[in-house]
């Protein structure tokens, strides 16, 4: 897993299947039909270009100046831009978004297989949700190059096969509301796999080079992610269902993996370590899924918002103008007004449409 070719490869694919599993996850909880939709996927698209975009290259910038996964390069980051040690929780924040995205993920694979069973018995769902959390710790300690390979064939194959049962459906403009808002925000962010430091640890051994040639694949993948889960509408058919099943739980497992070696390279007690993942897994089995759905998101906007701020206020403008390495000065100003503005207000508008009753 330490070749750059493997790391590189893996870290495009994850843009591509962790938005697929991810956004098939939020859709669902979505206090509003999105689906076919002109306006919301249209919001969302432009979300993508002027939020996802700048923040999929300050990820890959943050790796590339601190060499290191999110937890210990905010030790660095914070003495080299000579601000408070407070700025380091941004990394414990994201942990425990990770671990919940983790949780998230291996309830909504027990929901899949519990419907592909045809519901019965009522009870086989709290053993489900208990042997996938045991699955999905498991399988945290195989090779990720080979979790994210088996989500990413399960995934697409489930979205191609739900395509063919459900089609492309029947697309209309409808009036548009500030809830929509917060959750296109949410899935140009948080579903696309932004936020909580994954693209960050992927890159973060790689040798330097421009940001953008790191980052551009990336986005693709998520922008290809993303419209498909806006085409197919949701997973439908057993076996469907059990696809998508399988893909979550790898995924889970591949953000497991990646949480535990965060806090290995932090240098966190292993028991504590155990403590901090199985806490977030075990979490879910509590009867509140929609409430927990709706936490992590807002957690990791809160996350999005941090990062941002601290890189466009508080980190010196040489470092990641370095890292950065544009060509011309004009993207960089472009790219710094993104970070600087946009990003912190439209998540701030998010976090109000989210709190705010429909």
């Amino acid at each position: 897993m330490n070749s750059p070719v493997i790391l590189r490869a893996s870290s495009i694919l994850a843009g591509l299947t962790m938005t697929l599993l991810l956004a098939g996850w939020i859709v669902p909880f979505i206090q509003f039909s999105s689906a076919s939709q002109f306006d919301f996927w249209s919001v969302w698209l432009l979300c993508m270009v002027i939020l996802a975009l700048p923040f999929s290259l300050l990820e890959i910038a943050l790796a590339k100046r601190s060499k290191a996964t999110p937890l210990p390069a905010l030790m660095v980051l914070t003495r080299e831009a000579d601000t408070k040690p407070a700025w380091r929780i941004t990394g414990w924040i994201a942990a425990a978004v990770m671990v919940l995205l983790s949780g998230g993920l291996l309830y909504q694979s027990a929901s899949m297989l519990f419907e592909g069973m045809g519901h019965s018995p009522d009870e086989m769902m709290g053993y489900l949700s208990i042997g996938l959390i045991v699955a999905g710790v498991v399988l945290s300690f195989v090779p990720r190059a080979v979790l994210i390979i088996v989500a990413s064939i399960a995934v697409i194959i489930a979205s191609i096969l739900s395509f063919m049962q459900m089609g492309v459906g029947n697309w209309q403009w409808t009036a548009f509301s500030l809830k929509e808002w917060a959750w296109a925000v949410s899935l140009a962010l948080i579903a696309t796999g932004l936020g909580y430091g994954m693209y960050w640890q992927l890159n973060a051994s790689q040798p330097v080079e421009k940001a953008s040639k790191t980052a551009l694949p990336i986005w693709a993948g998520q922008l290809l992610g993303g419209v498909m889960i806006a085409v197919i509408q949701g997973f439908h058919g057993t076996q469907t269902l059990w696809l998508y099943a399988i893909a979550l739980l790898a995924g889970a497992g591949f953000l497991i993996s990646l949480l535990r070696e965060q806090l290995h390279a932090r240098g966190l007690n292993i028991a504590l370590q155990w403590l901090f993942v199985l806490a977030g897994l075990l979490l879910w089995l509590v009867p509140m899924q929609p409430v927990l759905t709706t936490l992590t998101v807002i957690l990791a906007l809160v996350v999005c918002l941090l990062y941002a701020i601290f890189s466009g206020w508080m980190m010196k403008i040489s470092h990641l103008r370095k890292a950065l390495n544009f060509e011309q000065e004009g993207v960089y100003n472009l790219w710094r007004i993104a970070v600087r503005v946009l990003i912190p207000l439209a998540i701030i508008v998010a976090l109000i449409g989210l709190v705010l009753p429909a």
